[in-house]
């Protein structure tokens, strides 16, 4: 419907203007959201390979430790820690090593209630299946 002012055609309003705005900010909210998520993701991913590639040395430094007669939980600590892990765990067998190490989560992700990840490994050798 028009209506006219001092001549000069008016239109009525039809009650929707600026919702292409509220529109358009929920949906960059939305990927907003979506971006988060999916790098918090990726931050807890890229945590865990670190915590299972400093448990897999730590194994392996436990194990050549064991082999030359040095404290094989004492060399464990110290290279999971070089690899920014914590020894959490050390097993002793006869001939191998098993470690448990963990990482902490980074600060963001530590806001959220994630624990840290946690990795095992063993190194050593291992006792013939068939008893020889």
């Amino acid at each position: 419907m028009t209506a006219s002012c001092d001549g000069v055609p008016v239109r009525a309003s039809s009650g929707d203007q600026g919702s292409a705005t509220i529109w358009s900010l929920c949906a960059g909210l939305v990927l907003l959201l979506t971006a988060l998520a999916v790098l918090s993701g990726s931050a807890a991913l890229v945590v865990r390979q670190r915590a299972e590639a400093a448990a897999d040395l730590a194994a392996l430094a436990g194990a050549r430790a064991l082999l030359s007669g040095s404290p094989p939980c004492d060399r464990a600590g110290r290279v999971a820690a070089a690899g920014g892990a914590r020894l959490v765990g050390c097993e002793l067998a006869a001939s191998s090593v098993s470690v448990l190490v963990e990482v902490p989560a980074p600060r963001v992700l530590r806001r959220l209630d994630m624990p840290p990840a946690r990795a095992r490994a063993r190194a050593g050798s291992q006792p013939s299946v068939l008893g020889r």
